[in-house]
């Protein structure tokens, strides 16, 4: 059975090195952010906000190309392609899922096109919980803060009308 998925115990290898880099990027990126979330509370607001979300796309698709990388390095130190650039692209290809198909792995390491792509998605899928989560604090945040003015001056407004209704 193994002799006809070849080299299934190097995309093993590389989607677990794949996962370790993901992981160890976005931890990093998540633990920057709890730390950071004492200042950012004191800086909300539409300019501060999209200045940290552009940070954290910037630091995931970092992350995302450091993976790519290393199945490039892999291809290219297999001797599956010619050269680092055309491995770069190709795996760029395959983890983004593009498929354009101008660059083919040969047939004993194919395989590992596919599995680049699948790998692609899920850690892809991993960075857009990451995204939610930074999102949802940020609405969840804004939405507080209207809650709280909206309250405040409805409380101002009550207020104000007793006064005058007791005059």
């Amino acid at each position: 059975m193994l002799e006809r998925l070849p080299h299934i115990a190097d995309g093993m290898c590389l989607v677990a090195a794949t996962v370790a880099i993901h992981a160890a990027g976005s931890f990093t990126v998540f633990w920057s952010l709890v730390h950071y979330k004492q200042r950012a509370e004191q800086r909300f607001g539409f300019v501060h906000n999209t200045a940290v979300v552009t940070l954290v796309v910037l630091a995931l698709i970092f992350i995302h190309f450091l993976e790519i990388a290393s199945w490039a390095a892999f291809y290219k130190l297999q001797k599956c392609l010619p050269d680092f650039h055309t491995a770069l692209y190709f795996s760029l290809d395959s983890y983004a899922t593009l498929g354009h198909g101008d660059v083919l792995l040969n047939k004993e390491w194919r395989l590992l096109g596919g599995l680049e792509a699948m790998t692609g998605i899920l850690m892809v899928s991993w960075s857009t919980a990451i995204l939610l989560g930074l999102f949802t604090w940020i609405y969840k945040r804004r939405l507080d803060d209207w809650g709280n003015q909206m309250s405040n001056r409805a409380k101002s407004g009550s207020s104000h009308l007793l006064r005058r209704s007791g005059d």
